[in-house]
Formats: structure tokens, sequence, C-alpha cells
């Protein structure tokens, strides 16, 4: 019996998916069973764009031109990436400065890839000695560097991976670790609709800060994107840190300990973007996990709320971000994208 070499391809590609699942599944078993400590290099878990930020800072299931998204889901990679570059930057909390750099390159049948970077700096911070006295200043600093590949195997599914390697300066101490994300997204062009599960910020801490290697922020999150029929609305939810059941505070800001229902939840994001598919959106987001925990006592404060926009000039797209932290912390966003085809139009 004959087989044609398009058979043998989609055969391939089912063996390959089959084995990203497996490995993924074991991968997030064995890391989420051994990481039990504090996890370093927290900033892979900033939003990676203005417009992540502002629905709700979890979402991994948008996938259009925006390549941003790519570098948490390298699954999201698709053919309207294509030469798309992305630019984000904003004035953090306590003065950091937090940064990322991503483009995509599609190479035809289905091949696409992105590189990638993020950048972390924590500013000046006093350095003082056992007695609490200030003694001058040292500075303290993360980089990621990334690439990623995905495969759309199907018209309605691509699988995809990255790797990113990681150094981080604290005064005079350094580290240095390998991490990678491995993607699935299932994406529905007739109904506008695209779900997508993840594993992030798995690997290995080969050089330490004080000879103790540490975590990495490992995280598995699940998301669903869809755009409404009646409405030019996309809606986002997504699921986040399902490798672990608690990742909520023990104690509420009553000072209760937190129930059952509230661990759940805490495990949530939302985001909501109005005319998606025009030169001018409107977005939303809620975190839950931060309004609870930010949340202050006999007081609305809006913590967990986030909301934005984006505008399409030409070449260009400017997207920007308010994420509202507590009353005295809140981040603004700003990113730029631009289309680097000679068809430029989103």
């Amino acid at each position: 019996m004959f087989i044609t070499a398009l058979t043998i391809e989609h055969i391939c590609s089912l063996h390959i998916l089959k084995a990203i699942v497996i490995f993924s599944l074991f991968l997030s078993g064995i890391v989420s069973y051994a990481q039990t400590g504090t996890n370093v290099y927290p900033f892979l878990n900033i939003p990676v764009s203005a417009r992540q930020a502002a629905l709700g800072g979890d979402a991994i299931s948008v996938r259009d031109r925006d390549v941003s998204f790519a570098i948490a889901n390298p699954s999201l990679l698709n053919k309207d990436s294509d030469n798309q570059l992305s630019v984000n930057a904003t004035a953090y909390l306590a003065d950091s400065k937090y940064g990322t750099i991503a483009y995509a390159k599609d190479f035809d049948n289905g091949h696409m890839a992105t590189i990638n970077a993020r950048y972390m700096s924590y500013g000046d911070i006093p350095r003082t000695d056992d007695s609490g006295f200030e003694n001058g200043t040292f500075k303290a600093s993360d980089v990621a560097i990334g690439a990623g590949y995905a495969y759309q195997f199907e018209e309605d599914w691509t699988i995809g991976g990255g790797l990113n390697f990681i150094t981080s300066k604290i005064d005079t101490y350094t580290s240095s670790a390998i991490s990678g994300n491995a993607g699935i997204t299932y994406h529905n062009k007739k109904n506008k609709e695209t779900a997508s599960v993840v594993f992030r910020n798995f690997g290995y801490q080969f050089n330490s800060f004080n000879g103790t290697r540490e975590n990495l922020p490992f995280r598995v999150d699940l998301g669903y994107t869809r755009i409404l029929k009646v409405i030019p609305l996309a809606v986002t939810i997504t699921a986040h840190d399902l490798q672990e059941f608690n990742i909520s505070s023990q104690y509420n800001v009553n000072g209760q300990e937190v129930n059952t229902g509230r661990k759940i939840a805490d495990h949530f994001s939302i985001g909501a973007e109005l005319f998606p598919e025009k030169g001018f959106n409107i977005r939303l987001g809620y975190n839950v996990k931060r309004g609870n925990e930010l949340a202050v006592a006999d007081q609305r404060n809006f913590s967990g709320l986030s909301a934005g926009f984006g505008i399409k000039i030409s070449r260009f797209r400017v997207d920007y971000a308010h994420v509202r932290y507590h009353n005295s912390s809140n981040v603004n966003q700003i990113g730029v994208s631009i289309d680097l085809t000679s068809h430029a139009g989103y």
C-alpha cells in the first residue's frame, strides 16, 4: 500500500504533537512537584506588551498580527505575524524599567519563527550595612534573549516552542539559566475563536547567585478568545498557574482565611477588546488574583483593573495600557508595532 508524501507529513505532524503533549504533561508534573520554594526571575511573568497588560495581564490566546504574544506562547505565530516588529516599554513599579522587543518571520509551508528579548532594570537600590545605615547604592537587572519556532500542521492547529537565555545581576552577583515555553493552539477561522495551552518557564538554572540552585517560575496557562458575531467584541478568558491549585495568599483583606472559591477564582483573568479587527481598539481587563490581594479593606480602589487602547497609523500601531495595582501604584505601558511587509495594513 502506497502512502503519499502529504499523508506521511500529516502522520509525522500528529506524532510530533503527541510527543509534545506527553512531554509537556510529564515535565509539568516533575517541575510542579519539585518547585516548592521561592522562584527566581519573576520578570518572566510580567505582561509582554501593552496589549496583554490591558487584557488582564495573562492573555495567551490572542492570535493575529501582534507578534509580542509569541514571547509567552510561540504557538500563536501565524502568517499574519510575518515581518511584524513589536517594541514595548514601561516605567514599572518602584522606579524600575521594563521593555520587550519581538520579530517574526514566516518561512512558508507552515513554518514560522520569532526572535525576542526582555529587559528589566530595577534602578538604584540603597546599600545598607548590618546596622541598617545606607552606604551608597547598587544596581540590579534581568535580561532574557529568546527564539521560538511554530509549525501550523493543519488549517486549525499550530504547535510551537521557544528557548530563552536568562541572565540576572544584583550588584556584583550574577546568575544565568535556560528556560523554555511550549504551546498548542487551536484556531477556528470561521467561528473566530482561538484556544491555547502553554507551558511556560520550564528550564534549568546553571549559575546561581550564591551556589544554591533556585526554581524558575514555571506555570501552565490555558486561554480562550472569541470575537462575538452580534457585536464587534473579542472576549478573552485565561486560566493561569494551573500547575498548582493554591496560588492565593493565606488570608483576605479582612484577615479571614481564604476559602476554596477564592482559590479557584484567583486563577482567572478576563479581557475584552472592542473593534478588534479595526484600526482603533478599546480594551478592558480584570485580574482576579491581583484585585483580591491588593484590595484595601473598606475602600474601593479598583485594584486588578486594566484598560487601554490601540490605534493604527499607516504601518504603525500604537498600544497603551493603564494597569491599576494599588491606590499608590499604577503602571502605564506603551507599545509600538511596525508592519515591515511591502503591503502594510491590519
